[in-house]
């Protein structure tokens, strides 16, 4: 069996934690929206997958209130050892090699999950569809950066594409997203929906310091691998403090689906 590649983040930084602040601040909204729009769920018992900081689980918990439950699974439980929920169930484990239980839950989610995991991505994606309950739901949100090397200016789009072409080598898909919906489809849903999110970055806003924390923690490995120079990163980092620079670098895909309740 090949090694399992290691995360491209280092999950035990200061860094790291205050980048998965800045993503759940930015992201959260887009997945409580997602979740609420399927209905009432009190009572739900609910799997979280790659729970991160868990800002999605907390919520969850809060949401199903305590007739429901919420497991959350993460290689690093750091974090998630923290939420106050008494609902709440943290395990340990590494998803790429981990079985899940079968039809056991109402809601299975995971965000930003399988781009990190991508020669797995489909393994998990069928475990995941295979957990959820006849009835129940899948709600997956993964990143596209197709836009990325589109942008403006031209140092911008070339620091992207040396960090996309960083991120292949490592085993990271960042265009995964686009083909998010088919491959809920493959993975047994009939109908799934898909909408995608597109968030505008002001230079000294939230979003420039998500994208300084990652530049800075990704840095040296990206310098070394020889994807990219240390001139072009510095200067795309440089425009993130620019309040007057607006730019569009990444997408985020949303896939829903309800299992045939007959299944």
């Amino acid at each position: 069996m090949n090694a399992l590649r290691p995360y491209i983040l280092d999950d035990a930084a200061t860094v790291e934690y205050q980048r998965l602040d800045l993503m759940s601040r930015i992201l959260d909204p887009w997945t409580r929206g997602y979740i609420d729009a399927l209905g009432d769920r009190r009572g739900w018992h609910c799997l979280e997958l790659g729970g991160g900081n868990g800002s999605v689980s907390e919520w969850l918990c809060e949401t199903v209130g305590p007739t429901g439950s919420v497991t959350t699974i993460d290689v690093n439980t750091t974090l998630l050892d923290l939420v106050p929920a008494q609902n709440l169930a943290v395990q340990q484990a590494d998803l790429r090699t981990s079985d899940l239980p079968s039809r056991a839950y109402d809601l299975v989610t995971c965000r930003a999950l399988l781009h990190q995991i991508a020669e797995h991505a489909p393994t998990v994606l069928r475990r995941m569809a295979g957990a959820v309950r006849p009835g129940g739901w899948l709600v997956v949100q993964e990143p596209d950066f197709h836009l990325a090397p589109t942008t403006e200016p031209a140092v911008w789009a070339a620091a992207w594409r040396g960090l996309l072409e960083w991120g292949r080598d490592s085993g990271v898909d960042w265009f995964i997203g686009r083909r998010l919906p088919r491959m809920v489809q493959t993975a047994g849903f009939a109908r799934p929906q898909a909408k995608t999110d597109v968030q505008d970055i002001r230079g000294g806003g939230r979003g420039a310091l998500y994208f300084k924390l990652f530049f800075a923690e990704v840095r040296d490995r990206v310098l070394d691998s020889g994807r990219l120079d240390a001139a072009t990163l510095d200067a795309a980092a440089a425009l993130l403090d620019d309040p007057d620079y607006w730019t569009q670098c990444w997408m985020m895909t949303a896939v829903w689906a309800r299992k045939d309740p007959t299944v």
